[in-house]
């Protein structure tokens, strides 16, 4: 009985779907497809950063034009944030993002608009480093934040010629799609064993990056074994390169680092032997390689002070003898404004008296041993200079008794010899109409500079000459304009402080904003 049953039900079914007539439509559209082809090229490139990625791809929809076409290229990948490149169907844009061996996702999104459907694409970028030895410029165009762009080209890159000068303009803000909060007032870079980092200071934040990728890394307290109470005010640096250590200056007090094993923090600050309140303002390192020697000013006091051999504290001199062209342990009542390495490793230090406006030269020999009466070699009185009290900057030469200063439009150079009263010469004035005021004076200390200087003996006018300690760096600044530039120029001779004549044959480096700091990126140990 269950048998005939069970037929019973499936004959029935059977028939209910054998009278069912299908009344769904016969024809339909069939959507064609977006079709993204790169004509056999690589969907996996290798690019320098900052260098132009482009790529023509062919793109088409039958039945649909070009117009109704949107085309979106955006990269992400490595905690980089998402962002689009470009809107063009053909993509040509410089490629900022930080070096990374990890490929980075370049996705190319095309639409039709007129139905909303959208084709992808993926192209696989590794990012390979680009950025190297030159001249780090820190400018502002809106006097509130800060970027950093770097200059590479025979004036202050190894093995580079003229010809092959490159510009990495705003470095800093292209790969971490942000400013630097506030104006830049110092920076350094140091890559020494294991530890290979750039250190920005602004007024309130101290910024670390890798020098070869301008990554963001760690920043203010994380940089700390123990974090700062209160407020940063970053000062100054200082780097001890031949033991690898370097100083950093916060609220006057001095933080050292050592970069063994790759150590990226600072100690607790130094202290002083009678363990005094300290303010440093000034410091620099003076001497070449073993012999070199970390030295400070302390407002507090008036006093000089030496790092000691461990770098974990300063030394104080011993009493000084009467008589003295100055105490090293008391100047009186003055300001050092600029401290720079003079011939013979000498101490160089400008004062300015706390009241008025007498300003003197200190010259002092810089050794770990005296005897109590031999620091001192020259007191210069300054206070009778043109322009003196308008001074925007000062260097001194390590291997001759020049000095120079620069006022808003001219560059003052003095010999130094035996008598305290001295005279300055003017030796450059600055093309107001072209270039507007100077800014900032510098004297080049990197290795490997090159230089154009005039030459009668040289079929093309002129030879090409090491920089080192005989190149003044120049900022200048227009403000009908906006534009901050670089000028570097040959120090020609020796003693007199002659500089290059001929301005054709100056370096040149246009287009900045208000230039802040420039510093040398040195990149090798």
């Amino acid at each position: 009985m269950k048998r005939v049953l069970i037929f019973l039900l499936l004959y029935m079914a059977f028939a209910v779907m054998s009278c069912y007539e299908d009344h769904s439509a016969k024809d339909f559209k069939i959507i064609k497809p977006i079709v993204i082809e790169f004509a056999g090229a690589e969907t996996a490139v290798k690019i320098f950063q900052f260098d132009t990625l482009e790529i023509n791809p062919i793109i088409y929809k039958n039945g649909v034009s070009d117009e109704n076409l949107t085309y979106e290229w955006k990269i992400q990948g490595n905690e980089y944030p998402e962002t689009v490149l470009s809107n063009k169907m053909t993509f040509r844009e410089p490629i900022s993002a930080a070096p990374n061996s990890t490929a980075y996702d370049l996705i190319l999104t095309v639409t039709d608009k007129t139905t909303d459907i959208q084709e992808f694409s993926r192209i696989s970028v590794t990012v390979e480093s680009s950025l190297g030895e030159g001249l780090l410029v820190a400018d502002t165009r809106d006097g509130a934040t800060g970027d950093v762009s770097l200059i590479m080209s025979m004036n202050f890159t190894r093995g580079l010629l003229e010809k092959s000068t490159r510009f990495y303009r705003d470095v800093y803000s292209s790969v971490n799609q942000h400013r630097l909060n506030g104006l830049v007032k110092d920076m350094q870079s140091f890559v020494k064993s294991d530890s290979r980092t750039l250190t920005i200071l602004t007024e309130a934040d101290i910024y670390r990056v890798d020098p070869f990728e301008f990554a963001d890394w760690e920043m203010n307290n994380d940089l700390f074994f123990v974090p700062i109470d209160g407020d940063l005010h970053p000062k100054n640096m200082m780097l001890w390169d031949y033991w690898g250590v370097e100083f950093l200056n916060v609220n006057g007090k001095v933080y050292p680092r050592n970069s063994s094993w790759g150590n990226l923090y600072y100690n607790f600050y130094m202290y002083t032997p009678d363990l005094a309140d300290y303010d440093v303002s000034q410091m620099i390192v003076c001497g070449t390689y073993y012999y070199a020697v970390p030295y400070a000013f302390d407002e507090n006091k008036n006093r000089f002070l030496q790092v000691n051999s461990r770098y974990d504290g300063f030394l104080q001199f011993r009493e000084q003898n009467p008589g003295l062209l100055f105490d090293v342990n008391n100047v009186g009542a003055y300001d050092a404004i600029y401290m720079g390495e003079g011939e013979n490793a000498q101490l160089m230090t400008v004062f300015k008296a706390e009241k008025g406006n007498d300003y003197w030269l200190a010259a002092m020999q810089t050794k770990e041993e005296d005897s109590g009466s031999n620091l001192p070699k020259g007191r210069y009185v300054l206070t009778n200079c043109p322009g003196i009290n308008e001074a925007v900057g000062f260097a001194a030469s390590p291997i001759s008794t020049d000095f120079y200063y620069a006022t808003k439009d001219q560059i003052y150079t003095i010999a130094l010899g035996d008598s305290q009263n001295v005279t300055a010469e003017s030796r450059y004035t600055v093309d107001r109409d072209r270039d507007g005021e100077i800014t900032s004076l510098t004297m080049w200390r990197g290795e490997y500079g090159r230089m154009n200087v005039s030459s009668e003996t040289s079929s093309t006018g002129m030879t090409t000459q090491n920089a080192q300690y005989r190149m003044l760096i120049v900022t200048t600044y227009k403000e009908s304009t906006g534009e901050g530039k670089v000028l570097t120029i040959p120090i020609v001779k020796l003693t007199s402080g002659t500089l290059e004549p001929n301005r054709d044959i100056h370096g040149r480096y246009e287009g900045f904003g208000r230039i802040t700091k420039v510093a040398y990126n040195k990149v090798g140990n």
